[in-house]
């Protein structure tokens, strides 16, 4: 955890720096000159109010969203905040030139006077470690004399299915919510896929939104770790360094064995060209290498295995402009929670959700947290409602705070996938936007990849920022199309072409590329498992493209190699039946690859299983 707040920081700082692009401005970065956001929730991530925030001996008090905005002169010679609220721990922050502050608050243990003890009421509250569910306290009385520590032996989990009325469902019945899966269509736009079509995205078409957001995925350093065997390593920390050792990104390897590294992914300075910077596996150190110049391959001594564990997380904005879509939504999310486990040959898949509106909506969100019981998921999904919200932009940053805080993700699954279904992006203000950097830098460094499902009502600002948050968290992009004729009219993503599926296929689809694996023994690997991989593996350009940017590799003897999840990993040239040798050259682990060839104005596909 000490090494993600490392590179969260790290990011913040450059957040609040002066550009190294905009000459004109000479104000130095330092604290003196940028307001701080303190962001102050207990334990379970709830946004607390009424909380005294102490700035020397000034006392300022959060707002209903848990936030204060602190002006610059306030904090001239001030080290430390101090925040209190009463029945919570008090808590001290430390200014380290950050323009936000998040602070967690730790609850009081709750003693109730003699009266209350025989007036035990219902409670429903979150508690870490639960098998999920709902807790509620037994209306139980307490003796006494009990210590009131002994109260946790009479909490009993109640299913939330089993609940019969619950403020987070008020208002539904079945009735309302029958309607069938597989009505939903979308198309995926992998710009791992289409590296090279990328920079028209990010540097032409949609470069006016890069500075509304400040984001911009470009320099790229693509990682793989094998073992001596030759078997992909999961699960692996992975850190982008300065010559100084300080970390600038930190990602987690993936199925494939590989992880995404960014220099200068968010802030203001999105401009700046490589430098001389090295990357860390475990105790190992090399030069670092942009995507361009060819993979950095490390080999380390671990054993060909891994961990069973799936995990899913669906995301989901209920305001009121998704009442169009949701209730298809819930259909498309259940199906794929049912059909998942089969999907991937009996792994253990484990779902959780989490439900989010807007600042002074009925809530902000509200969570489902992990769990291999799929019903309880699937119940928490199906009580859901689309209300509130007003304006535009919802609380995206905060509903990824909490999937990625308290979701309670395995942090040695073979895949982590967070499914982020929704029609609008978030607040544009500085906190929000600083909020939102470090939810990103938060779940790459997590292992947990960003998958973004485009509902109607995106415009282009918002793709542009979904299809960064994928890329920076190893993920991909999914958008509704109006072919199934359900909600209003959706966004055509800026791509060379889309192929249209059932979203409910596509999303079963993401969840075996994400989790496949080769056995440990290669007699028994399989080719099976990307049959649809193949299917829905899309061309990297198009011949038309190739006029407009002649510099994208093509020609006769040209290859495009790309792994089981469908991401480009290198272009090269030479003898296609030589490929062994050249995997050996690459450093590639075993597995299952498509190699893409562009000839006589024809794409043509192999699919090539490395033993």
């Amino acid at each position: 955890m000490k090494r993600i707040l490392s590179v969260i920081l790290t990011a913040l700082l450059s957040f609040g720096a002066a550009s190294a692009c905009m000459k004109k401005s000479n104000q130095p970065s330092t604290i003196s000159l940028q307001p701080l956001t303190v962001i102050v929730m207990d334990t379970t991530q709830a946004l607390l109010d009424g909380v005294e925030v102490r700035v020397g001996k000034t006392v300022y008090k959060t707002s209903y969203d848990g936030r204060v905005i602190l002006k610059p002169e306030a904090l001239k010679g001030v080290k430390k905040l101090v925040i209190s609220r009463e029945g919570f721990e008090s808590a001290k922050f430390t200014l380290d030139g950050s323009p936000l502050a998040i602070v967690s608050l730790t609850p009081k243990p709750y003693k109730p006077g003699r009266n209350e003890r025989d007036e035990m009421v219902t409670l429903g509250m979150t508690r870490s470690g639960a098998k999920g569910g709902v807790m509620y306290m037994k209306a139980t009385a307490m003796p006494e004399s009990a210590d009131y520590a002994v109260a946790e032996e009479l909490m009993e989990t109640v299913p939330l299915a089993a609940v019969e009325e619950d403020a987070a469902v008020v208002g539904y019945s079945a009735a309302n919510n029958a309607v069938s899966a597989g009505k939903l269509t979308a198309g995926e736009v992998n710009d791992f896929t289409k590296w090279y079509f990328w920079p028209s995205v990010l540097d032409g078409s949609h470069k006016q939104f890069v500075s509304e957001w400040k984001i911009a995925p470009r320099h790229r350093y693509t990682v793989q770790v094998r073992n001596k065997e030759g078997f992909p390593v999961v699960s692996r920390a992975v850190s982008l360094l300065d010559n100084a050792g300080n970390t600038l990104f930190q990602a987690v390897t993936d199925n494939t064995g590989k992880a995404e590294l960014w220099y200068q992914l968010v802030g203001n300075n999105l401009c700046g060209k490589h430098a001389d910077f090295q990357i860390r596996v475990d105790d190992q150190i090399q030069t670092a290498r942009q995507w361009s110049e060819g993979l950095n391959t490390f080999i380390i001594d671990e054993p060909c295995e891994a961990n069973e564990t799936v995990d899913v997380v669906f995301v989901f904005d209920a305001t009121g402009s998704m009442g169009d879509e949701l209730r298809y939504l819930q259909a498309e999310m259940k199906d794929v929670i049912s059909r998942a486990k089969e999907a991937t040959g009996g792994l253990n898949i484990r779902t959780g959700a989490v439900v989010y509106r807007d600042h002074g909506d009925e809530y902000l969100t509200r969570i489902s947290r992990l769990t291999s019981d799929i019903k309880e998921t699937q119940a928490f999904i199906d009580k859901q409602q689309a209300n509130g919200g007003g304006d535009y932009p919802e609380a995206v940053p905060e509903a990824l705070m909490a999937a990625m805080n308290s979701a309670g993700w395995d942090d040695g699954a073979r895949a982590r996938v967070a499914f982020l279904i929704l029609d609008a992006p978030c607040h544009q203000d500085s906190a929000t936007i600083a909020l939102l950097h470090e939810q990103i830098l938060n779940a790459a460094a997590l292992g947990v990849r960003i998958v973004p499902v485009v509902c109607s009502g995106l415009g282009e600002s918002g793709e542009l920022l979904l299809r960064s948050m994928a890329l920076a968290t190893n993920g991909t992009s999914f958008f509704l199309t109006d072919d199934s004729g359900i909600g209003h009219s959706h966004l055509k993503p800026t791509t060379d072409s889309l192929k249209v599926e059932h979203l409910n296929d596509m999303l079963v689809r993401t969840i075996i590329e994400f989790s496949s694996m080769p056995s440990c023994d290669p007699s028994e690997m399989s080719e099976d498992v990307s049959d649809n991989v193949e299917q829905f593996l899309p061309n990297p350009f198009k011949a038309e493209d190739i006029e407009k940017d002649p510099s994208i590799p093509h020609g006769e003897g040209v290859h495009y190699l790309m792994d089981v999840s469908g991401k480009l990993i290198t272009v090269f040239e030479g003898d296609i039946s030589d490929l062994n040798a050249k995997f050996a050259t690459l450093g590639l682990p075993i597995g299952v690859y498509f190699v893409k060839t562009f000839h006589d104005g024809q794409w043509f596909t192999d699919k090539v299983l490395i033993r």
